[in-house]
């Protein structure tokens, strides 16, 4: 499985990264959703995680321009540090498949990776 990571901190890129290498998985790292839109548009990715809030363009933005315009059946996780209800609730509107406050469980992580991955199977 190759996964798409987009956030723009740095070490919270490399630590997520980090940890989805561990269990043998594909990953790609962006700090910018035009660049993850370039990687989606060049490689097949199976699985993106988002951070909510990034400069240009947001998460949520990112996420209705995946699931309106471009690849509607990647499965996206987003993360974000701010988990407030109007955020969550948003997230799921828009079509994410699910949301995950920082600091991140990577336990809970690696669950929902792997429920998308027995999906896909």
């Amino acid at each position: 499985m190759r996964i798409l990571v987009v956030d723009d901190d740095a070490m919270m890129l490399t630590a997520i990264s980090k940890k989805l290498e561990e269990k043998k998985y594909e990953v790609s790292t962006t700090t910018d959703a035009v660049e993850a839109l370039q990687i989606l548009s060049e490689e097949k990715i199976d699985l993106v995680i988002s951070d909510v809030i990034m400069p240009c363009i947001s998460g949520l933005t990112f996420l209705t321009m995946l699931k309106n315009f471009y690849y509607s059946k990647v499965p996206l996780i987003l993360i974000s540090s701010y988990n407030q209800e109007s955020i969550i609730m948003k997230a799921h509107s828009l079509g994410a498949n699910y949301f995950l406050s920082k600091p991140i469980d990577y336990n809970q992580l690696i669950l929902k990776i792997e429920e998308f991955t027995s999906d896909v199977s």
